[in-house]
């Protein structure tokens, strides 16, 4: 039966080009950011097909499509350690969020981080409009606004370090054009009962504008207008994941030169797939594909199916938790995870 083996070839092949393509192509671009759902959509056409015309062995190996559906591609974690939590007073009990300039009302964004019991909270996209109503939401923590971050902590902030932009250089290639951009991350050296930890927080450039240029008005209208199948726009979007690339590069050296442990969390803007978060952020231990369950989708958060939101840490640091908060205080949703010093 053709179908009930191409099926499960088809996603393999794209797994594989997902993977080993990434970023280095505008199809794989846009398809690590199109709702991997998609790929069950055949699933119960094939398996009815199966049931009734072909052979015993055809309808066993739809379990290997599911499996490849459900795991690989649209990521579902078991977690390899289960969450323990802690009564430990030491612990770092992190929320990070992207609140997406407040634009739906800081009571509701606070109540949010604080729900999970936060000692150390992590916002993006927040802006000068809110810093001020933030910073009164967490009157005697230590805060502090620069860019687009802001940190409030219980714990002592001995140092703020916001690194220097990136140039882009036009090359005639995937840099278009010659421009300066800011790093995308601040530095907090904060003094926590664990000791010095350095504490990154992140919001990697968005792949918005770039898939806006290939599907204009939105995928369905891309695919049946053809600017997708056609790579209408690609340029651009290969320049979007060139500049996300640099940031996350520039991230990942600051975090490796480290001399103290180190945390990462934030809107990473980077899919399970992608291939820029394997060959630059991989050697840190992700929270919640340590001791999260599910697929920990974070955005949008009317209907989530991409997990962007992360909590990343060094060997000398490990999550003991990990949740997800539930209010759409935001079009993201927050992450939290509880954080002891590693084995």
């Amino acid at each position: 039966m053709p179908l009930g083996v191409g099926y499960p070839i088809a996603l393999l092949i794209a797994w594989l080009l997902l993977r080993l393509e990434g970023e280095d192509w505008w199809v794989t671009i846009v398809g690590l950011y199109t709702p991997p759902v998609g790929f069950l959509f055949p699933a119960p056409f094939v398996i009815a097909v199966a049931w009734a015309w072909a052979p015993r062995r055809i309808l066993l190996l739809q379990a290997v499509s599911l499996f490849l559906a459900v795991f690989p591609l649209m990521g579902l974690h078991l977690g390899s350690a289960r969450p323990t939590g802690t009564t430990d007073a030491s612990a770092i009990r992190l929320v990070s969020y992207n609140i997406d300039h407040g634009d739906r009302g800081v009571p509701a964004i606070v109540a949010e981080a604080k729900k999970l019991d936060p000692n150390l909270v992590l916002l993006q996209s927040a802006d000068e409009g809110v810093a001020a109503e933030l910073t009164a939401a967490f009157a005697g923590w230590h805060v502090d606004f620069r860019d687009q971050f802001f940190v409030a902590s219980r714990f002592p902030l001995s140092e703020v370090h916001s690194p220097p932009g990136i140039h882009y250089e036009a090359d005639g290639g995937v840099a278009l054009r010659t421009e300066d951009g800011g790093a995308h991350f601040v530095t907090y050296t904060i003094a926590t009962s664990l000791g010095l930890v350095d504490v990154f927080n992140v919001h990697m450039t968005s792949p918005r504008g770039g898939l806006e240029d290939v599907h204009g008005r939105g995928l369905l209208y891309g695919l049946l207008a053809g600017h997708v199948l056609l790579g209408h726009g690609h340029e651009r979007l290969a320049f979007n994941s060139y500049r996300r690339m640099r940031q996350v590069q520039g991230l990942a050296a600051a975090a490796a030169a480290s001399p103290r442990p180190v945390i990462i969390a934030g809107d990473t803007n980077l899919p399970d797939l992608s291939r820029i978060f394997r060959e630059n952020l991989s050697g840190f231990d992700d929270a919640f594909a340590a001791v999260g369950r599910g697929f920990g989708y974070t955005y949008p958060s009317k209907l989530p199916w991409l997990r962007i939101d992360r909590i990343l840490t060094s060997g000398k640091l490990r999550a003991v938790d990990f949740r997800i908060g539930d209010a759409r205080a935001s079009h993201h949703l927050c992450v939290g995870a509880t954080i002891t010093a590693g084995p």
